[in-house]
């Protein structure tokens, strides 16, 4: 495990050990919240190509269970530990495949009294991914910070940075990025949720090739700027969406955008519908746009 791994892990046992500190069973019993969400998607360029014949589109599944245990520390500081294990299931490129175990930390500091008083969080988590491809498989680190406001009784509105390192066997899936984030989330009535969101996201990113299609660009095919930037950077032969596939790791920025509309049915169970797209450029130019529809189901206990 790296240096940061350790790092996050014995500052996560550390604040957790004293925000236990005195009451450290009934309180916290009652205050521990629990939920499970399922997700079904439909992924158009799964795969992330920007050979517009080759790109695979995909269903996905998910399954994640999470914990939430919230801890008023004065009158207006909240802390909050949460934790989640979900599953991604690719039917089609198994090798997608990935199982997660996640655990964060987050401080929440209220400025005034009342709904509409603005809210300042800043949160530290860490997560491993066993993924089916053994070379992504490793440690996630993460650390944020958001500004939140409701504006209007319902109506609330946050910006937010985030800044996220994949530690992973092989170069080709190591990621460092930095994303900042505009989101507004709108209370139409009781039981339905109107919510948008628009990111800039900076930073690595992998994306994939058919073999004939990589050998093109090493071989300069598509010009000395595309074989000499891709030559330069880690990639490794797959085989996720087809024999001899390729993963490629490249700088990019990613414009990202979704809207989800929800549906409380009860106070603990709800459906989203959501519309989500990403569009990444490279540092030379490359494209790989994609977008998705899913459905989810979140019940809390």
């Amino acid at each position: 495990m790296n240096p940061r791994c350790l790092l996050l892990l014995s500052t996560l046992l550390a604040l957790s050990a004293r925000a236990q500190e005195g009451d450290r069973t009934a309180g916290w019993i009652e205050n521990l919240h629990l939920s499970a969400t399922g997700t079904a998607a439909w992924v158009n360029n799964h795969s992330r190509t920007s050979a517009v014949a080759n790109r695979a589109d995909a269903a996905t599944y998910e399954l994640s269970l999470g914990s939430t245990l919230p801890r008023q520390l004065s009158s207006s500081v909240l802390f909050v530990a949460s934790g989640e294990i979900s599953a991604l299931s690719v039917p089609d490129y198994e090798l997608a495949d990935n199982f997660k175990t996640s655990g964060r930390l987050a401080l929440q500091r209220k400025f005034g009294l009342g709904p509409l008083a603005p809210v300042l969080s800043a949160s530290l988590g860490g997560t491993y991914k066993s993924a089916r491809l053994a070379a992504d498989r490793g440690w996630t680190t993460e650390a944020g910070v958001q500004l939140a406001k409701r504006v209007l009784p319902n109506l609330r509105l946050a910006a937010g940075a985030a800044w996220l390192e994949h530690n992973a066997r092989s170069a080709t899936f190591d990621l460092n990025q930095r994303t900042y984030t505009l989101e507004a989330s709108w209370d139409i009535d009781d039981r339905w949720t109107l919510a948008g969101s628009a990111s800039r996201l900076q930073g690595d990113i992998v994306a994939n090739a058919s073999w004939p299609v990589w050998g093109m660009a090493l071989g300069g095919v598509f010009g000395p700027t595309v074989k000499e930037y891709y030559s330069a950077r880690p990639w490794s032969v797959t085989d996720t969406y087809g024999s001899g596939w390729v993963a490629y790791n490249v700088e990019a920025d990613v414009d990202l955008w979704s809207v989800a509309l929800t549906y409380a049915f009860t106070d603990h169970a709800a459906v989203e519908l959501r519309k989500s797209a990403a569009f990444v450029v490279n540092r030379i130019g490359v494209t790989y746009p994609t977008d998705s529809w899913s459905l989810g189901l979140n019940y809390r206990f």
